[in-house]
């Protein structure tokens, strides 16, 4: 990723952690965030991030984050 990460909420990890392993972001909302962390909803989660962007709620750094995955899921899944 090209966006330095120091800092940041447990859940970008989780969700860079689902990535690594091989989830996807495209299928059922519902997905988890499989064997290594069932309860973790990407989907959901994205979601409620995109919310809270257009809210304007998040920082410039969790907006940077969000863009940094958004990134790193496409390059992952193709």
């Amino acid at each position: 990723m090209d966006v330095p990460i120091t800092v940041h909420p447990r859940s970008y990890r989780r969700l860079l952690a689902y990535l690594e392993a091989g989830g996807t972001l495209d299928g059922p909302a519902n997905r988890t965030g499989g064997e290594a962390d069932p309860t973790f909803r990407p989907g959901a989660w994205l979601r409620k991030q995109a919310k809270a962007r257009a809210e304007g709620k998040l920082t410039d750094q969790q907006t940077a984050l969000l863009d940094a995955l958004t990134r790193h899921a496409e390059t992952v899944t193709g």
